[in-house]
């Protein structure tokens, strides 16, 4: 890109979110029927994505609140940004898939901030940017995507299945039980990665540093692989991972 057309985006950008208030549309629910543990993917233009697995809750119920870093009218952002849902049997179960799409979005100024509450998670996959992203009582692998928002898991769950989870510019906290497993690769690139065991069986190896920290939990193969540019990474062991989550928020994490 030329330095005369970068620069000129890059003005028209900062007058965007300098001079103009952000609009949030109403929330939109989406309530659908499913049965048993399920796998979701979600697959968002920008914005916080978080999923919940809750015992009491019947079928799936997907919430979406669209916003756009300036000001626009309401109609306006209901017809910029898109919302499609779909559950697919599979041959172990159903998945949910959840996407946003955007159109006029060329200065990437629109968010679809994402909430899915069901029975029971298993398998998640989640693309966004610019957004947080929050999984509570899940299980299974996972694989998350995001940049500008950090990255909380939190589950009493046994996590024995591939995890991979990427973050640029924010930090990730990924909290289990000591039923879980893994040959776990943390980096923080320009951050410190840290691995907090207080219970389980954890071998750290030798070429841990500051940034970046080998170990396996209870002799686990399965790839937990947390990576981060410009934030701080930390795999935390705890005997209840899911105590006092009701006051959490990001503010919380612990660096």
């Amino acid at each position: 890109m030329a330095p005369t057309r970068f620069i000129a985006i890059l003005l028209i950008t900062l007058a965007a979110l300098g001079c103009s208030r952000s609009t949030n549309g109403p929330q939109q629910q989406i309530v659908l029927s499913t049965n048993g543990p399920i796998s979701i993917e979600v697959h968002t233009i920008g914005g916080n994505v978080t999923i919940t697995a809750d015992s009491s809750n019947s079928g799936t119920v997907v919430t979406v609140q669209r916003r756009n870093m300036q000001e626009v009218e309401f109609e306006d952002l209901m017809q910029l940004i898109s919302i499609e849902t779909d559950v697919v049997n599979t041959g172990i179960g159903q998945e949910v898939i959840v996407r946003t799409s955007a159109i006029h979005n060329d200065l990437n100024l629109m968010r679809a901030d994402v909430s899915i509450v069901t029975n029971s998670v298993e398998d998640v996959l989640v693309q966004t940017r610019n957004g947080d992203v929050l999984l509570l009582g899940i299980s299974g692998s996972l694989d998350i995507q995001t940049s500008d928002g950090d990255v909380l898991v939190a589950t009493d769950k046994p996590m024995i299945k591939s995890v991979s989870i990427e973050n640029h510019r924010g930090n990730i906290v990924f909290r289990v039980s000591e039923l879980s497993t893994g040959n776990i690769d943390i980096s923080a690139i320009g951050g410190k990665a840290r691995l907090d065991a207080i219970t389980g069986k954890t071998n750290v190896l030798s070429n841990t540093t500051k940034g970046y920290v080998m170990a396996v939990l209870n002799n686990g193969k399965n790839g937990v692989n947390l990576r981060t540019v410009d934030g701080n990474a930390s795999f935390e062991v705890v005997k209840n991972p899911m105590k006092n989550r009701s006051s959490w928020n990001f503010e919380w994490l612990p660096f």
